[in-house]
């Protein structure tokens, strides 16, 4: 009976923690270093739930600026939501002050990966661009 029991609880929780995962890649928490090696952007594009990365679904992205010296100052964060299959970026830093972050795929169930090994036309879907505000010494977003 107690073997039952076990085996019956691990069969839940399996199924109830199964149903509620998504995929998320990242820069990592290095980032990108700025030229000067002062600054590091990270991205972090996050899934839906429950679906593939590579499905053209609704993709959580945040961005987060701050010194290379510390995870606990932001000179910028923000979270955007955009619709896309296989989300990838390709991020630019002009200067110390000024950064780039463009984000494609290359259509649905195509793998970014695949797409940049054959020379696939890829699809622009935003290009995100940050400046260093030189008074409060933080970075804001630039509008387009």
């Amino acid at each position: 009976m107690k073997a039952l029991a076990t085996f019956a609880a691990l069969t839940t929780a399996t199924l109830l923690s199964g149903g509620c995962m998504r995929t998320y890649i990242s820069t990592g928490a290095p980032g990108i270093e700025s030229p000067d090696a002062r600054i590091r952007l990270c991205v972090t594009s996050h899934g839906a739930w429950r679906r593939a990365y590579i499905d053209r679904s609704r993709k959580l992205v945040d961005v987060w600026i701050g010194p290379v010296s510390s995870d606990d100052v932001a000179l910028f964060s923000h979270r955007y939501k955009f619709v896309g299959s296989d989300l990838a970026w390709h991020i630019q830093w002009r200067s110390s002050d000024a950064v780039a972050v463009d984000l494609y795929d290359y259509g649905e169930g195509v793998l970014a990966s695949h797409g940049r090994k054959t020379g696939a036309p890829s699809n622009h879907i935003a290009r995100l661009e940050y400046l260093m505000d030189k008074q409060s010494g933080k970075f804001i977003e630039k509008k387009h």
